[in-house]
């Protein structure tokens, strides 16, 4: 079975969450100043292990989602950003089985709302970090997760294959598989560059600033090359993740660890 905990304890985003400079297959709204300041200030205060600051933005976000009934695009962007920063403190608090489970279960209620009303791709690619992140605190109910949280996948990739989040989960998943249960760390690389052009593409025409996930692909381009034993080729991708985001703590991880 998948260590789903690993790759979300290692990631992004989700895991990796999640695109707010995309447009996805199905709509999910995009371009929103203050939630994309509220997602940003999320990631720094999981670069600094601040837990207390990411309730205090979270609660932010939930208080925008409530303020914003008559707009559901807006709406729905929130509860998804919401769920993202429950994830992402499941993280921080991940030896605490019962505080982190419970941030899971947040995690997976409000987005299991959300695409009941609207089917977005990266909302269920989200979900399925979700589920997938909770094995490790559900021993009996371990292996229906991991199965959800591969179904919720696959299901993403089939309604948005273009989506650069998207592909980038598909990618994570095929590098943290065991080979006995059809990972395949040569077709992840595949996976993870196309993500990486994908996100690439979706800049601003004439811009070079990197977009919102371009950081978190390289970082498992690196860690995918490491375990196929090129050293050469996994720094350089981590160094070029780490231009992108100089505060990653998982990138500077990363690139110590390399032998």
């Amino acid at each position: 079975m998948t260590n789903w905990y690993v790759i979300h304890r290692r990631a992004l985003t989700a895991l990796l969450a999640f695109g707010l400079a995309l447009q996805t297959a199905t709509g999910m709204p995009v371009n929103d100043p203050q939630l994309a300041n509220l997602r940003d200030n999320i990631e720094r205060s999981y670069n600094t292990n601040n837990l207390k600051a990411i309730d205090s933005i979270r609660l932010a976000i939930l208080n925008i989602g409530e303020t914003a009934a008559e707009d559901s695009a807006r709406r729905d962007l929130a509860t998804y950003l919401a769920a993202y920063a429950r994830l992402r403190q499941s993280l921080l608090v991940a030896d605490d089985k019962v505080l982190a489970s419970s941030y899971l279960e947040d995690c997976i209620i409000g987005l299991k709302g959300l695409l009941e009303r609207r089917d977005d791709a990266q909302a269920r690619a989200l979900l399925g970090s979700c589920y997938g992140a909770s094995t490790r605190y559900h021993f009996l109910g371990g292996a229906w997760r991991g199965l959800e949280a591969g179904r919720q996948i696959a299901r993403a990739v089939g309604q948005a294959p273009d989506n650069a989040w998207v592909v980038f989960q598909d990618g994570v998943s095929d590098y943290e598989t065991p080979m006995m249960f059809g990972g395949n760390k040569e077709q992840a690389i595949g996976k993870l560059q196309r993500a990486a052009a994908l996100f690439a593409a979706s800049r601003p025409a004439g811009s070079t600033e990197p977009v919102w996930g371009e950081a978190e692909t390289w970082l498992y381009i690196g860690r995918t090359y490491q375990a196929l034993g090129d050293i050469e080729a996994a720094r350089a991708a981590l160094q070029t993740g780490l231009a992108m985001a100089p505060d990653s703590r998982d990138i500077r991880e990363a690139l110590a660890g390399l032998r």
